[in-house]
């Protein structure tokens, strides 16, 4: 099973996410900013971080890189409204995957069950 941890300030959004993903067996957390991301995180473990970059507290770049650098296996997709302006910045940090919001949520639900097996070490 897929464990992912969706980070957005739009409490909504990560509801429907977690609501797509939870109905195609993953077990999902959430979190409204990058600070409340880490907290879960050091509970145990993720295989897949869903973030978007613009939120109160820590920014996605700085989670970002404090999950690259403490949780090295995880996989990151951003979700944010302005992706363009970051894609070599998220290429850089190691982002798998960008997804422009607004997005439909069977895009979100592909792209979380259609990482290639070895995309992550499965969250024990």
């Amino acid at each position: 099973m897929i464990t992912a941890l969706v980070v957005d300030d739009e409490p909504m959004l990560t509801d429907l996410v977690k609501s797509v993903l939870e109905d195609a067996g993953c077990t999902v957390h959430c979190a409204a900013n990058g600070v409340e991301a880490l907290q879960i995180m050091a509970q145990g473990p993720v295989d897949i971080l869903l973030t978007d970059v613009h939120m109160p507290q820590m920014s996605g770049f700085e989670l970002i890189n404090r999950v690259r650098s403490q949780h090295p296996n995880v996989v990151i997709v951003v979700m944010d409204s302005y992706p363009d302006s970051f894609t070599d910045s998220f290429s850089m940090e190691g982002v798998r995957q960008i997804v422009s919001k607004p997005f439909e949520l069977e895009t979100i639900r592909q792209v979380v069950l259609e990482m290639p097996q070895g995309s992550w070490q499965k969250a024990a």
